[in-house]
Formats: C-alpha cells, sequence, structure tokens
C-alpha cells in the first residue's frame, strides 16, 4: 500500500512538548534536554523487595483455578506489614509457571501512592526490558502513561524474580498526570476489540466503563466519540477530531508502537479517558509486552531481532492484521481486525504527515544510538544482580526446562540494542517509501445519493480493475469474506495513465449506504488495500471528490 503526500517546500517539526526528566546513571549528570525534546524519565536506582505471604489453602485455589477471585493477604516491604487483596493477573499469562499478580491495598491505604499494583512476571520476554522500555518511550514523549518500577518479589519466604511494577489507570492516575478533570470516565476496549468501530461481532466485548457508572449511567459519550471517528465527513476529519480526541496524544502513542512494533492491540484491553473539562478523550495503551522487540523463550540463542514490522500496527496498513486473521480464524464468523482510528489517520494527509513527523523525531530524540544504547546499559545493568537467583528464568512458557534462559538474558542486551538499530533503519526507509507518489489506482469521486464511485489512474501507465474488490465493510475485503449487497470484485477495465473510469450503481450490482466506509482492494489480501474512505451523508445531489491536489477530499 502506498500512501502519497503533497510535499510543499521542507516539512517542519511541530511544537510537541516537554519531555519527563534526565537519566540517572551515576556520575555527573547529562545536560538536560532542550524546549520541546523527548527525554526519557529518571531511572531508579535500587529495585526493591516486595514480600507477600498467601495461605497455602489459598496458592492451592489458585493454582486450581487461574480466575480465582481475590483473596486476602500479607504484604511486607521494608518490615512493614500490610493487609492487602491478591489474585492472579492477565490472560494466557496466568498459565505461565511465573505468574503475574494484582495487589491492591485496603481503601485509604496506598503504598507508593497508589492502592492498586501490577506486579508483572514479563514472562515471555528473555530481554525483561521491552516492555518498561515501552512505556518509558511514552513518558519520554510526554504522554500519560503507566509509570513502571522493576521490584523482586518473594512469595511465602521463596524468590520469584524481578517482575515489572506497573501503574494502573484509574482515577488515581488520571490525578497523577495531570487530567482537569477530578473525576473523569474511564472505558477499557472489550475482549479482541479497541478497534474504534461502531459495531462489533459477537465474540467481542463492548466497552467496558470504569468509572463513573452510577452519575452518568450508559454509553452514550463513547458511542458519540466512535460516531466522530467513523462518520466524520473526510474533509472535516482533522478538526472533528481534534475537538473530541487529544490527538498529539494519540499520534504520539502511534509513533511508541511503531518502535516497539506493537502487534496484538486486539487483546491488549487498553483504555480511552474521557475528560468531562476539556470534553476530550486522550487514548491509553495497555499490555505494551506484546512486541516484537521482545526474545521469545521459545527461541534459542543468538535470535536474531525481528525489525522488520510494518509500520503502523493494528491498521490496514499493517501485514500482521492478517497474520493474526489466518491464525485465529477458527469460526466462519471471525473477521480481520484492525483499528479504524489509525487507518482513517493513515489516509488523511494532513494527519499522516503529522504523525510522521512525530515517528521521525521519536526517532531521532530517542533511538539515536548516542541515547537509547545508554538507557538500555542502564535498565540491564539495574536488574542482572538479581536474574541468577530467579528460579523461572530456566522454564520455558510450558514449564519445560530452559538452560539457555540465564545466557538468553546476558544477550537481551546486544539484542536489543541491534534491534533499536536496525528498527530505526526499517523505519526510515518506510516512511520514504509511504511519501512517494502513490502508484495503483485510487478512489477519485463517490456519489452516494446517485450510486456511482469513480476511479483515478494517478501514474504514466494504463492498470486495469479486474479482481479489485470495491467493498462498504473494510473487513470483507477478499472474495470468501465478502457480501454481495455491500461488495463487487470489478470487472476489467482499462484506466489510461492519469484517467478515471466510472462504475455505476447497476455496474457494482450493490447501493451505497448514505454514510460510512468505502474500500478498494486487491481482492488477495484482507489488507491488500490501495484506497480508503470515510463519508457523512449529503444533501441531495452531493459529491465527494478529490481537490485539484489530488489528495484532500472535498464535498460538493
Amino acid at each position: 500500500m502506498v500512501f502519497w503526500i503533497a510535499m510543499m517546500g521542507t516539512v517542519l517539526l511541530m511544537a510537541l512538548g516537554t519531555g519527563c526528566g534526565q537519566e540517572e546513571a551515576g556520575g555527573t549528570p547529562e545536560p538536560g534536554p532542550k524546549e520541546g525534546q523527548f527525554a526519557f524519565p529518571a531511572l531508579q536506582t535500587e529495585v526493591p523487595l516486595y514480600e507477600l505471604t498467601i495461605p497455602a489453602e489459598t496458592m492451592a485455589k489458585f493454582e486450581a483455578n487461574p480466575y480465582e477471585d481475590e483473596h486476602p493477604a500479607t504484604f511486607v516491604f521494608a518490615g512493614k506489614s500490610y493487609t492487602v487483596g491478591v489474585r492472579l493477573r492477565g490472560s494466557s499469562s496466568r498459565f505461565f509457571p511465573k505468574k503475574s499478580w494484582r495487589i491492591e491495598f485496603p481503601k485509604g491505604t496506598e503504598f507508593d501512592g497508589r492502592r492498586k499494583h501490577n506486579l508483572v512476571a514479563e514472562f515471555q520476554d528473555r530481554t525483561m526490558m521491552a516492555e518498561k522500555l515501552a512505556y518509558d518511550l511514552m513518558l519520554a514523549m510526554g504522554l500519560p502513561a503507566p509509570v513502571t518500577k522493576y521490584v523482586r518479589l518473594s512469595i511465602n519466604g521463596q524468590y520469584q524474580g524481578v517482575y515489572l511494577d506497573i501503574e494502573r489507570v484509574d482515577n488515581s492516575f488520571a490525578k497523577a498526570h495531570g487530567f482537569v478533570d477530578p473525576d473523569p470516565t474511564i472505558y477499557r476496549c472489550g475482549a479482541k476489540d479497541c478497534e474504534m468501530k461502531l459495531w462489533r461481532t459477537d465474540y467481542q466485548q463492548d466497552w467496558q466503563k470504569e468509572t463513573n457508572e452510577e452519575k452518568e449511567p450508559g454509553k452514550d459519550d463513547i458511542r458519540t466519540l466512535m460516531t466522530v471517528i467513523n462518520r466524520a465527513p473526510e474533509p472535516d476529519f482533522p478538526r472533528m477530531l481534534g475537538e473530541n480526541l487529544e490527538v498529539e496524544r494519540y499520534l504520539r502513542t502511534l509513533a511508541a508502537e511503531v518502535l516497539i512494533s506493537n502487534n496484538i492491540t486486539e487483546d491488549s484491553q487498553s483504555y480511552l479517558i474521557h475528560d468531562r473539562t476539556t470534553y476530550k478523550w486522550t487514548y491509553v495503551a495497555w499490555d505494551l509486552n506484546n512486541a516484537d522487540s521482545r526474545w521469545w523463550p521459545t527461541y534459542g540463542l543468538g535470535m536474531k531481532p525481528v525489525a522488520n514490522h510494518p509500520l503502523f500496527p493494528f491498521s490496514l496498513a499493517d501485514a500482521w492484521v492478517e497474520k493474526m486473521y489466518l491464525k485465529r480464524n477458527t469460526r466462519p464468523d471471525f473477521l480481520p481486525t484492525f483499528s479504524n482510528l489509525t487507518t482513517r489517520i493513515l489516509y488523511n494527509p494532513e494527519l499522516r504527515e503529522q504523525l510522521f513527523a512525530v515517528v521521525e523525531k521519536s526517532l531521532d530524540e530517542l533511538f539515536a544510538p548516542a541515547v537509547i544504547e545508554p538507557r538500555l546499559d542502564a535498565m540491564h545493568q539495574l536488574i542482572a544482580p538479581y536474574m541468577d537467583a530467579d528460579p523461572y528464568l530456566l522454564l520455558n512458557d510450558v514449564g519445560q526446562p530452559d538452560p539457555d534462559g540465564l545466557a538468553k538474558f546476558r544477550e537481551g542486551l546486544p539484542f536489543l540494542k541491534a534491534y533499536a538499530k536496525q528498527r530505526t533503519d526499517f523505519v526510515r526507509r518506510e516512511l520514504e517509501r509511504l511519501r512517494a507518489p502513490p502508484s495503483t489506482l485510487r478512489l477519485q469521486a463517490v456519489s452516494p445519493g446517485e450510486g456511482w464511485v469513480e476511479l483515478h489512474n494517478p501514474t504514466g501507465q494504463a492498470l486495469s480493475t479486474a479482481g479489485l474488490v470495491l467493498t462498504t465493510d473494510l473487513r470483507r475485503t477478499i472474495p470468501t469474506l465478502r457480501h454481495p449487497w455491500s461488495s463487487t470484485v470489478l470487472p476489467e477495465r482499462r484506466v489510461p495513465p492519469n484517467g478515471t473510469v466510472r462504475f455505476t450503481r447497476q455496474e457494482l450490482g450493490f447501493t451505497l449506504p448514505p454514510e460510512g466506509e468505502l474500500g478498494l482492494f486487491d481482492g488477495v489480501s484482507v489488507v491488500g488495500v490501495k484506497d480508503v474512505f470515510f463519508y457523512a451523508a449529503l444533501p441531495s445531489g452531493g459529491t465527494y471528490a478529490r481537490g485539484s491536489d489530488g489528495s484532500h477530499w472535498e464535498a460538493r
């Protein structure tokens, strides 16, 4: 898929906020970041020990049922005891040998500034650094992202190893990260979702309202946001999105996910926070250990970094969408899963170039070798003294011996440095490619009322429409998925260089809805996208068409 940017002079980077502090690396501190520069937050200097005492009968219940409810336990730190509630946390991680834990202190009691703590085992990452790096990147970009801290954990006197304590996203999080509203409304996207669509399939779960359910029953607020995301007319999309969403924050989140190669967003149950004072929403990414920057336990010594994951994960630009669809397609109604919001941003010239600029800024200021390598050195040196005693490091994810576990951790540092270098090179090449002029047919004009669609050939050679799929459901893009009442396989039509071709309602064989989405695909891959277009209803006789610059859409 190729995007086109009409470039006029030099692209200027936006003023993108301040960093979040400077590295604590020992010795004389480096000069602080310049105004507007991204900078990593200070790294902790010690790894504290948390001790849990959990009754034997409770441990037996957790063993028998990983989804067992919370039970009382005793938490000890620096000689001080607290009565807390504990349970296992995570999804598939509940079944790994090294468990992840949720600890909740009583109401009115906070530990380290919070009542609720997520102790994540990071068992599927032999580097033990990929998820912390992801959250620290987001904090470095000035995002309201969970603060993380390495800790050691002992349960009933038995050392469990190093964990990552991840800040929970709740009202305390909103207060700590400067939301204006003291009581914002927080949602989590449901299981197998995070798609930012107006409808979901029956195997997906609805948005989960975490706060203000009694004050504001129902979910009209988030449905309004989804309507803007999916139905704002393309000419007005940047403005309308900016009135409802903290767009710059979202673009920075996408940039961070590009750097780490995030890859399974639909399982993340990430958050949307509605600040009812500013009237804007903020997306907060969660579950960032699913990234190609990690070292899976099943891979052996000498693992090579996977640095060529397509840019902008969980969008129609991401070939991983098809990979996950093929992997999880276990029922006839299963459909490809991707974000409409990210996809729309990529097909809007204004927002797309803003996103590209943030990605380039993050590469320059966070992934440059002089920045990322000392950061990785410091993280590795912080936890390395405590890894030899980790009883789970020599096990794989099904509990079988992994005698190379410790060696993999030690190789994790050069592995991540190589990943950062290779990822940087790959991302820069991809941005250059994506900025090239279009080389395929694309949508040129759409008349929902009259039911016709016009395609344009922007290249210097004739192109054919044979086999292409035109669809009003971006999830149904190949013949085995398509519905005849919402899509068609186009017949052979030769489109001359810089020429157009129009398909009438009769030729299409289906009726365009008054408002919705429209996509042109190669008919082979579920992500074989050539162009997409989202639109709102128009007055009678209205038409959407590309303007004279050949890029932006206009309503006529």
